[in-house]
């Protein structure tokens, strides 16, 4: 199996036995990359940061990304984690940095660093 390169969002292949590990970081990526009302399962399953690809770059693009990102991570806190909470910011031209620190269910904090494209 494999997991997803923050960077360039690309696979880096693993072997079959670590693929089945729950691995929280591939979930929440999983989750903000897929298009909501896309998946065939589940139509509230995503997030909407996909709409920010084609908007202006403008600084409301900002707490925009914020909100799509929290939406898409709600249903996984009573299940998978114990809080999250998602900051968003600008640090160059056509891109918004999100930081999403999630409280895993034994205490853990992870901080999980994802970018959103904007403007076309």
């Amino acid at each position: 199996m494999a997991n997803i390169n923050l960077e360039n969002k690309d696979y880096v292949l693993l072997s079959l036995d670590a693929a089945f590990n729950q691995d929280d970081v591939q979930c929440v990526c999983s989750r903000l990359g897929i298009h909501r009302g896309k998946y065939w399962a589940d139509p509230n399953l995503g997030s909407r940061l996909y709409l920010l690809k084609r908007s202006k770059d403008l600084t409301r693009n900002i707490l925009l990304a914020k909100q799509y990102a929290e939406e898409a991570l709600s249903d996984l806190v009573p299940e998978r984690f114990d809080s999250i909470v998602v900051s968003a910011k600008q640090s160059e031209r056509s891109r918004i940095d999100l930081i999403v620190d999630a409280v895993r269910l034994t205490g853990e904090i992870q901080k999980i660093m994802y970018f959103v494209p904007v403007g076309g």
